[in-house]
C-alpha cells in the first residue's frame, strides 16, 4: 500500500510539471469517455435492462397480418374473445386500445389518456395496485364497466393521496368509479396512462365485429414455448377462423416479442452509435499515445539516470503505468462528471426521439462500465510507450544520441496517425449518409404546407354529441350536433383576426395511416371477395380543411355549404386514387362506396347501407404515414356525411401568427362548451419537428462524433509532422544549405504527410464500405456506397491533412542552417 501511495505521489508530481500535456490529455480522455458512458448509459436503458413486467422474455405481441403482402395492423375484438378462450401458446392474453378522454368535474376540463384494457393486462405484467383491485372479467360485462384504476400520478395530483376508493371521476360526461391505484413509475410501454378502463362493447356494438381491426393484443408465452412455437399455433387457430369466418380469409397473425416493438429502429441506432463513441475513443487514444511517446523521450535522459542509478525495468514501468493510470482516472472522473450532465439533457427528450420505459441513469453497472473504460485506456495509451521507454539506451541517452533511437518511434506516431485517418474517414462517411439522409426527408413533398398553421385535437363526448338510436340506425344525422358545434367553432375562428382558413379532419398529416378500408368502384364488376376490393384510407373532414393544410385541389370542388347531411353523397379522392385505379382518367362524376358490399362482407352490420358516394374533387396526395412512406389512396368525405360515428377531430387554422390564436381557439371552444377541452395544442411546424426528431438526432450525434474525430486526426497529424521536423532539422538545415528551395522542404513535409494520409484513407475506404452498410435501414434515398459521400469525405480529409501539415512545413522552410548545424 505504501509503495502505491508513493507510486501515486510521485505520479501526480510528474503529470504537475507538464501541465498542458496534462490537461490536454484529461480533455481528450473525458470527451472520449464520457460520450462512450453516455451512449452506454442509453444502450444500458433502452437495450441491456430488461423491461419493467414480469418474465419480460415471455411478453409478445400479435398482430393481424394481410397473407398476401405481409402488411400487419391490430386485431378485431371478436378474435381476442375467440383467442383468449383457445389453447395457442400463451399463458394469458390481454387485449387493450388507447381513448382518450375528457374528464370534467374540476377547475378546468381536462383531455387524459385512458387505455381499455381486459382483465388480463394486469396480472400478466405483474403489476399489483397500492390500493384497491385492478379489474376482472365480470368488469368487462357491459352494465358492470364503469370502473377505473388510476395512475399513482393522477391520484397525486387530482386527489393529493388519501382514500380515493369509490369516489368517481367523470370521462366523456359519464361517472366512472374508481376502484384501484396504481403504483409509482408504472407505464405501458412508456406512454404515460393516467387512466385504465376495462375493455367492454354493448351488444350489437359495431366496435365487435370483424370490420373493425383496432385492437391491440399482448400475450405471455407459456413456460419453455418459444415465439415460433406461438406462430405455428396461430397458424393452425387462424385457419379454422377461415373455414367458419368467410371474412377473415386471407388474414394471419404475427407474433413479435414485446421489446422488438419497444425497442425498434434503436436496435440498429445505438450500436451504430456506440461504435462512432468507440472510433472516437480509439482516436483520442493514439493522439494521446504519440503525446505519450514524445513525452517519454524528451524524458529519456530523466529514466536513464535512474536506471544507471538502479532503478530496474520493472520498477521504472510500474511507474509510467502509474501515471498513465491516473491520468485515465481523471479523463475518466471528467468524463463522468460529463455523463451526469448529459443524461440529465436525454430525458428531457420525448418518446418520439428515445422511446423508454425509464429515465436513463448513471447506476452501478455503468459506473463499472467507466471504470473498465479508463483502465483499459490506461492500458492501451501507456504500455507500448512504457515499455519503449523503461528500457533505454543508456549511451545514447546519456550522450544525446537521441536521432538514431527516434525511428521507432516515429514509425509509431506514423501508424497511429493512418489508423486515426482511417476511423475519421468510416465515421465522416456515416455522418455523410445519415445527413444526406436526412435533406432527402426534409425534401420530400409531403402534400400540404405546414408553416403558418395551428393544429389542436377535440373530442367530443359521445354522450352529449352523438345520437345513441340514429347511430345504430348508421344515419347520418347522428353526429349533427357534433357537426354544429364543429360548423360553428370553425366559423368563430376564421372570423379571427389574421385567420385566412380553418377546417377540421379525422387524422392530420404524417400522424399515421389509421383509417384503412376497402374501396368499392361501381364503374367496374365485383370481385368474388372482399378481400379483392383495394385498400385505402378514410378521412372525414369539416370547413375548409384543404385550404387550411395547404393541400391542393387538382381537379373539381372542395366542400362547401352544399355537402351537408341531407345533400347528395360527395367525396374527394387523392391523386393516387385516380393514378392507381382510374389510369390517370378524370374520375369527377364517377361513384365509389367506402366499405365491402354486403354480399363480399358477411361481417358487415345488419342494415347498414354502404352509401355510394360521387367523386366532385381530385386532391393532391398528402404522406399521412411518414416522410419516409409512400402517400396511399386517401378518399375524404364531408363529416356531416360520412362520420361513422367519430367524435374526434383535429382543428388546423392557417394564421398570420399561429401560436397567438391559440388563446382565442380554447376561448372560442369554451363559449360554446365550457365543459369541453382543447388537447394536442401545437403548430404544424413543431409537429413536422418531432415527426423527424429521431433521424435528425442521430444524424445530429453521429455528425458531431465525425467533426470530433477529424479534429483530433488533424491534431494527431499535425503532432506527428511538428515532432518529425523537430527530429530532422539538421538534415533540413543540411539540405537548404546544399542548395534546397524552401518549397522543396515544404513539399518534403507535406508529402509525408499526405502519403499518411492516403494509407489511412485507403483503409478507411475498406472499412467504410463495409461498415456504413449498418446503416441501410436508417437511410433514406441514399445508398449505403454512395459514391459522393465517399468523394466528399476524402476530399475533406486530404484538406484537413494539408492544414495540419502545413504550420510544421512553413517552420521546417524556416530553418536556419547555421542555427542548425550549431544544435548539434
Amino acid at each position: 500500500m505504501n509503495t502505491l501511495l508513493s507510486d501515486l505521489r510521485l505520479a501526480a508530481r510528474m503529470l504537475f510539471k507538464a501541465p498542458t500535456f496534462a490537461l490536454l490529455s484529461i480533455a481528450a480522455l473525458a470527451l472520449g469517455i464520457g460520450a462512450n458512458t453516455v451512449m452506454f448509459s442509453v444502450a444500458n436503458t433502452v437495450l441491456l435492462q430488461p423491461l419493467t413486467y414480469r418474465d419480460p422474455d415471455r411478453l409478445v405481441f400479435v398482430d393481424t397480418t394481410q397473407l398476401d403482402n405481409g402488411a400487419e395492423f391490430p386485431n378485431s375484438p371478436p378474435d381476442f374473445y375467440r383467442m383468449r378462450e383457445r389453447e395457442v401458446g400463451f399463458e394469458s392474453l390481454a387485449g387493450l386500445y388507447r381513448q382518450p378522454m375528457n374528464l370534467t368535474g374540476g377547475q378546468e376540463p381536462e383531455r387524459i389518456r385512458v387505455i381499455r384494457a381486459s382483465a388480463d393486462l394486469f396480472p400478466m405484467l405483474g403489476v399489483k395496485p397500492v390500493l384497491g383491485r385492478v379489474f376482472t372479467r365480470e368488469d368487462e360485462q357491459w352494465g358492470a364497466s364503469r370502473v377505473a384504476v388510476i395512475s399513482h400520478d393522477l391520484y397525486r395530483a387530482r386527489f393529493g393521496g388519501g382514500d380515493v376508493l369509490g369516489r368517481t371521476l367523470t370521462l366523456d360526461g359519464q361517472p366512472i368509479r374508481i376502484v384501484g391505484v396504481l403504483p409509482r413509475g408504472f407505464s405501458w410501454l412508456g406512454a404515460e396512462a393516467q387512466v385504465f378502463v376495462p375493455l367492454s362493447f354493448a351488444p350489437g356494438d359495431n366496435l365487435n365485429t370483424h370490420n373493425n381491426y383496432f385492437l391491440a393484443m399482448v400475450g405471455k408465452l407459456r413456460p419453455g414455448v418459444t415465439v415460433e412455437a406461438a406462430r405455428a399455433g396461430l397458424r393452425k387457430f387462424s385457419a379454422e377462423l377461415q373455414a367458419e369466418f368467410p371474412e377473415s380469409r386471407g388474414l394471419g397473425f404475427a407474433v413479435t416479442p414485446m421489446r422488438e416493438i419497444m425497442v425498434g429502429k434503436l436496435s440498429v441506432v445505438i450500436p451504430v452509435l456506440l461504435c462512432a463513441v468507440a472510433f472516437v475513443l480509439l482516436i483520442a487514444c493514439a493522439n494521446l499515445a504519440h503525446l505519450v511517446l514524445v513525452r517519454s523521450g524528451a524524458r529519456a535522459r530523466e529514466i536513464a539516470v535512474r536506471v544507471a542509478l538502479g532503478a530496474t525495468r520493472g520498477r521504472i514501468l510500474r511507474q509510467l503505468l502509474t501515471e498513465n493510470l491516473l491520468l485515465s482516472a481523471l479523463g475518466g472522473a471528467a468524463g463522468l462528471l460529463l455523463a451526469f450532465w448529459a443524461v440529465d439533457a436525454i430525458n428531457a427528450l420525448g418518446q418520439d426521439v428515445l422511446p423508454r420505459m425509464r429515465p436513463v441513469t448513471v447506476d452501478g453497472r455503468v459506473l463499472a462500465f467507466t471504470l473498465l473504460l479508463s483502465a483499459a485506456t490506461a492500458a492501451l495509451v501507456g504500455l507500448l510507450p512504457a515499455l519503449r521507454a523503461s528500457s533505454p539506451d543508456l549511451r545514447d541517452a546519456l550522450t544525446d544520441a537521441a536521432p538514431g533511437a527516434t525511428g521507432g518511434r516515429h514509425r509509431l506516431g506514423a501508424a497511429l496517425v493512418v489508423a486515426e485517418v482511417a476511423l475519421s474517414l468510416v465515421l465522416l462517411a456515416g455522418a455523410g449518409l445519415l445527413l444526406k439522409s436526412m435533406n432527402r426527408l426534409l425534401d420530400v413533398r409531403p402534400g400540404f404546407e405546414p408553416r403558418g398553421v395551428l393544429t389542436a385535437e377535440i373530442d367530443l363526448p359521445a354522450r352529449k354529441y352523438l345520437d345513441e338510436r340514429l347511430s345504430r340506425a348508421f344515419s347520418p344525422l347522428a353526429v349533427a350536433r357534433a357537426s354544429a358545434f364543429f360548423d360553428e367553432l370553425l366559423a368563430r375562428v376564421r372570423a379571427s383576426p389574421g385567420v385566412s382558413a380553418a377546417g377540421a379532419i379525422s387524422s392530420l398529416p404524417l400522424a399515421g395511416d389509421n383509417w384503412g378500408t376497402r374501396l368499392t368502384l361501381w364503374d367496374r364488376p365485383l370481385p368474388a371477395t372482399a378481400l379483392e376490393l383495394p385498400s385505402m384510407q378514410y378521412r372525414v373532414v369539416s370547413g375548409d380543411v384543404f385550404a387550411a393544410l395547404g393541400i391542393r385541389i387538382l381537379r373539381g370542388r372542395a366542400f362547401d355549404g352544399r355537402d351537408g347531411a341531407g345533400a347528395q353523397r360527395v367525396a374527394i379522392v387523392s391523386q393516387e386514387v385516380v393514378r392507381r385505379f382510374w389510369n390517370g382518367v378524370d374520375p369527377i362524376g364517377r361513384q365509389l362506396s367506402v366499405g365491402a358490399p354486403r354480399e363480399l362482407d358477411p361481417a358487415a352490420p345488419e342494415g347498414a347501407p354502404l352509401e355510394k358516394l360521387t367523386v366532385v374533387g381530385v386532391a393532391d396526395d398528402v404522406r399521412y404515414g411518414g416522410l419516409d412512406l409512400s402517400p396511399v389512396p386517401v378518399v375524404y368525405a364531408p363529416y356531416a356525411q360520412g362520420a361513422q360515428g367519430t367524435m374526434t377531430l383535429f382543428v388546423a387554422a392557417r394564421a398570420e401568427s399561429p401560436l397567438a390564436l391559440a388563446a382565442a381557439l380554447r376561448e372560442q371552444v369554451r363559449s360554446i362548451d365550457p365543459e369541453q377541452p382543447v388537447a394536442n395544442v401545437s403548430t404544424f411546424t413543431a409537429r413536422l419537428d418531432r415527426a423527424v426528431a429521431q433521424p435528425r438526432l442521430q444524424a445530429r450525434l453521429l455528425g458531431l462524433f465525425a467533426a470530433i474525430a477529424v479534429v483530433l486526426a488533424a491534431l494527431g497529424i499535425y503532432g506527428v509532422m511538428a515532432v518529425g521536423v523537430a527530429q530532422r532539422t539538421r538534415e533540413i538545415g543540411i539540405r537548404i544549405a546544399l542548395g534546397a528551395r524552401r518549397s522543396d522542404v515544404i513539399g518534403l513535409v507535406l508529402r509525408r504527410g499526405l502519403l499518411l494520409t492516403g494509407a489511412g484513407v485507403v483503409l478507411g475506404l475498406c472499412g467504410g464500405m463495409a461498415l456504413t452498410r449498418l446503416l441501410r435501414s436508417l437511410l433514406f434515398g441514399v445508398a449505403p456506397g454512395d459514391p459522393g459521400i465517399f468523394l466528399l469525405t476524402v476530399l475533406l480529409l486530404a484538406a484537413v491533412a494539408a492544414v495540419a501539415c502545413w504550420v510544421p512545413a512553413r517552420r521546417a522552410a524556416r530553418v536556419d542552417p547555421a542555427i542548425a548545424m550549431r544544435t548539434e
